[in-house]
């Protein structure tokens, strides 16, 4: 009987620290998840009060009775730059929600094949995938809405090349009407990613 026990002791210690350890590494996938939609939204954020208050610095000064556009292209040209910055570290950390997604659900589809009843793990199977369809679209949406921006920065680096030239011709009517355009366009697109973050709480909260 002694025999016995000391064999069966040792299996059931490995099983309950392999147990441990799954729950570790899933816990472990999860913050991480966590941490990258934080971060994402963070900068989002960043990008958001800076993209918005630069358009509107901008419009408000070339809407000025006689506005210095050597000026005016000055600092657009300085913030501009800050934005880019903001705008990289926004899609990297899109980019690592995206990797860190894809170990969430693999580790999700890994502890449920472990489940021996096979009604009850396919029902989990079943979860995981309608959870993961959820994700994908919002995941989806949110790149569109990512190249959007993309396009909006380029927009605004053709906007400062114009002001440029218009310091020298002095033509300001239709610099006002194309900074609203990109304004308008920035707003509804950082709103977008918002919503895209949210979607992404709910995912490792869920």
């Amino acid at each position: 009987m002694k025999r016995i026990l000391f064999l069966v002791l040792p299996m059931l210690l490995a099983v309950s620290a392999c147990k441990w350890k799954n729950t570790k590494t899933a816990l472990q996938h999860g913050e991480k998840l966590k941490s990258s939609i934080e971060s994402f939204e963070k900068n989002r954020q960043k990008l958001s009060a800076k993209l918005v208050s630069s358009l509107e610095d901008a419009q408000q000064e070339l809407t000025a009775e006689n506005p210095n556009l050597p000026e005016v292209s000055k600092d657009f040209e300085k913030e501009w730059t800050s934005i880019q910055s903001r705008y990289s570290n926004l899609k990297k950390d899109f980019d690592r929600v995206g990797t860190s997604s894809s170990d969430f659900f693999a580790k999700l589809d890994e502890l449920s094949n472990n489940i021996n009843k096979e009604s009850l793990r396919n029902q989990e199977l079943a979860k995981n995938q309608e959870l993961k369809v959820k994700w994908d679209k919002s995941y989806q949406e949110a790149s569109v809405s990512i190249d959007k921006v993309t396009q909006v920065l380029e927009a605004g680096n053709d906007f400062h090349m114009v002001l440029v030239a218009s310091s020298i011709r002095q033509k300001l009517e239709q610099n006002v009407a194309e900074l609203d355009v990109i304004a308008a366009q920035a707003k509804e697109l950082l709103g977008d990613l918002e919503a895209f973050t949210q979607a992404g709480r709910e995912l490792v909260e869920g």
